[in-house]
């Protein structure tokens, strides 16, 4: 019997969590090789030095595996994003939000293979959809690869949220938020009921809410468009992304 008088985990449990690694460290080399649909649990058993039978003991399927996969690939991606937004000081919310698209747009490219992943995974859905109840006050969110997205999103939005409730206070002088279209009635409860809870993380007005979501859905289009080397500029990429984020904080009236 193993003894575990300092209350630490046991031997059994820290070989389980070394082979856990072992075995999410084949995976993400196999999709780097080979890309999402080329991951194989035989091929990760063979690497690992166990039988296809014994990855069942750590994981109950490819999809299981592939979940905690997309997991851990986003803490890396919220990780990186929180270290460059606290490069500036917590009142500094464009800041802030500039440097979580940065950091977004660097980790996406530079990690093209896992991204593919992150955006594709579970098949017939994928973790830039946006998707949960509000229960009771409460926000709601099974799927823990979608509940990961929205964290990162959550990171930039509620910087938003913060440079709003400035602007009203009148401590911060800016254009505020676009001047929104005509849009339906059904529209405006879905921006409110979903997009406000879910990608900006807290309830603020509208017109807001409705400048954040174009926000996050450009920003998220020019960062798969790169990553998947399909932006029409392919010479002068870096100066392109910066111009076009330029221009959209211009067009938001949020550059402060």
């Amino acid at each position: 019997m193993t003894s575990n008088t300092a209350g630490g985990p046991s031997r059994r449990e820290r070989m389980r969590a070394e082979t856990i690694a072992e075995i999410k460290a084949s995976a993400r080399s196999q999709l780097l090789e080979h890309g999402p649909s080329g991951i194989s649990l035989r091929a990760i058993a063979r690497d690992v030095g166990v039988t296809a039978a014994a990855l069942y003991r750590y994981f109950d399927s490819l999809d299981a595996l592939l979940m905690e996969l997309c997991c851990d690939l986003y803490d890396e991606l919220i990780a990186e994003t929180r270290k460059a937004m606290d490069a500036s000081p917590p009142e500094a919310h464009l800041e802030r939000m500039k440097a979580w698209v940065w950091a977004f747009r660097d980790w996406a490219v530079s990690n093209r293979r896992e991204f593919e992943l992150m955006i594709s995974f579970p098949e017939g859905g994928n973790a830039m959809s946006v998707g949960g109840r509000v229960q009771d006050g409460t926000l709601e969110v099974l799927d823990p690869v979608l509940q990961k997205s929205l964290e990162h999103s959550q990171l930039c939005g509620r910087e938003m949220a913060a440079f709003y409730r400035l602007t009203e206070s009148g401590a911060v002088q800016a254009a505020g938020p676009i001047e929104m279209p005509d849009i339906s009635e059904s529209l405006k409860t879905e921006l409110m009921e979903k997009c406000s809870q879910f990608i900006v993380g807290e309830e603020i007005p509208l017109a807001w809410v409705f400048t954040f979501t174009s926000a996050w859905v450009r920003v998220f289009g020019l960062v798969v468009m790169e990553a998947f080397g399909n932006l029409p500029v392919q010479d002068n990429v870096d100066e392109f992304y910066k111009t076009q984020i330029i221009a959209m904080m211009r067009d938001f009236g949020i550059e402060g």
